[in-house]
């Protein structure tokens, strides 16, 4: 039987929870973060079957396609994003899902008229709609919700203690007296992710740009969130797929890496590292997997949310010295580097591990770095998989800022 295939729309907004910050369906990134977006912007790829299709700013070039065939990754179809969002009836056949790689009100602005296009699998979903209760749940009071939870519901050895978790703050005052209980702490933005809207603090007292930070990101979001500054040994996150009946599903651990600053600097591939198994072996893992969904479930965000989501997790090492675990550091509800690197991991060979990385370098282009990286690592393939060397994930021949590879040893 030939059964008519209704494609999957995709589209990469990292930005989305800025969009939710802004509360408008007018957002606009700043202009560094609209060329991180507009770089990267075909990653939604790695996801999608050959006959989706991903809206782009710029089409992705032959050559670049070409290295993809090559590594025996499949792509599907591209559309400009400003030529489809004009051209109302650019769809002769209903499109099945929208899936941005994170909602916003911005979002649902932009295809308001392609939902029209979209099956009732898609329009019956929650996420079909915004509704203005939704931005809370994207916010890290939730996060911080869902922690509280899991620590009621199992107040075991290993956990962090209620006494480091985060709190509320609506002014510096308050933050000042937190620090004589915490000297050294972090700041976060209340909508924010991969480590920006972040201020880490190691001095007990506050200066003069410390507290404008603070009541700007005040000013502009409510509140910030500050928690104790933590010895931290690695960083990890879970990934779920929530379906919007109470229904979550666990998909596995994503395994990255962050800088001092906590940004985030890229994620493994292909293993557990040792050291982690060393104090979470894979039973451990699937044991607070499923501690970390009950407590999801419970505050309610599976009512609310469909898709994929991860909560980022740390071990550290506390005063005496053990390693325990934060198990609820944030919560993304949207697309990530963590689920993007289980699709990819699909391509890799058995022996096959290394790491996926985000590109930029003010000095050098994303080409620039392709070329070097070319010559040092050449990819190598065994039975149509990787196995060794480079894969550039984005185009390397259109003078980008941005870029994205694997690197596998």
């Amino acid at each position: 039987m030939n059964h008519t295939y209704n494609p999957n729309l995709f589209f990469y907004n990292p930005t989305c929870e800025l969009a939710i910050a802004n509360n408008t369906v007018s957002f606009m990134p700043n202009k560094t973060l609209a060329l991180f977006e507009k770089d990267l912007d075909v990653l939604p790829m790695y996801f999608a079957n050959q006959q989706d299709i991903v809206l782009v700013q710029q089409m992705p070039d032959a050559a670049f396609l070409s290295i993809l065939n090559q590594a025996g990754i499949s792509y599907p179809q591209f559309l400009l994003m400003n030529e489809v969002l004009q051209n109302k009836g650019c769809f002769s056949k209903e499109i099945n899902q929208l899936h941005p790689w994170g909602w916003s009100p911005r979002v649902h602005y932009l295809f308001k008229q392609l939902k029209k296009n979209c099956t009732d699998n898609f329009l019956n979903q929650v996420n079909a709609y915004w509704k203005p209760e939704y931005r809370n749940l994207y916010s890290r009071k939730t996060a911080l919700e869902v922690l509280s939870t899991i620590l009621d519901n199992k107040q075991e050895q290993g956990f962090i203690e209620n006494k480091y978790i985060a709190r509320v703050c609506y002014n510096s005052s308050e933050v000042e007296k937190l620090l004589e209980e915490w000297p050294q702490m972090v700041l976060k933005a209340p909508w924010s992710s991969s480590g920006r809207g972040l201020l880490v603090l190691r001095q007990s007292e506050l200066n003069k740009s410390n507290k404008q930070w603070i009541q700007g990101t005040i000013a502009a979001q409510g509140y910030i969130m500050a928690e104790a500054l933590l010895d931290k040994k690695y960083d990890f996150s879970l990934q779920f797929f929530s379906n919007a009946k109470d229904d979550l599903r666990y998909i596995g651990p994503s395994f990255f890496e962050t800088n001092s600053n906590g940004q985030y600097v890229g994620s493994l591939l292909g293993a557990i590292p040792d050291e982690i198994m060393q104090y979470l072996p894979k039973n451990e893992l699937e044991r607070l997997a499923n501690q970390v969904g009950e407590a999801i479930k419970q505050v309610g965000i599976t009512d609310h949310y469909h898709g994929y989501l991860s909560v980022d997790c740390m071990l550290f090492k506390d005063h005496s010295g053990e390693i325990r675990i934060q198990p609820c550091v944030e919560i993304n509800l949207r697309y990530n580097m963590g689920i993007l690197c289980h699709f990819l991991e699909k391509h890799l060979d058995s022996e096959g591990k290394g790491i996926f990385k985000t590109y930029y370098n003010p000095k050098t282009t994303f080409d620039e770095f392709h070329q070097e990286m070319c010559s040092k690592y050449p990819l190598q393939m065994n039975n149509g998989k990787l196995l060794h060397g480079y894969l550039p994930l984005v185009s390397p021949f259109q003078n980008k800022s941005f870029g994205a590879y694997l690197i596998l040893d």
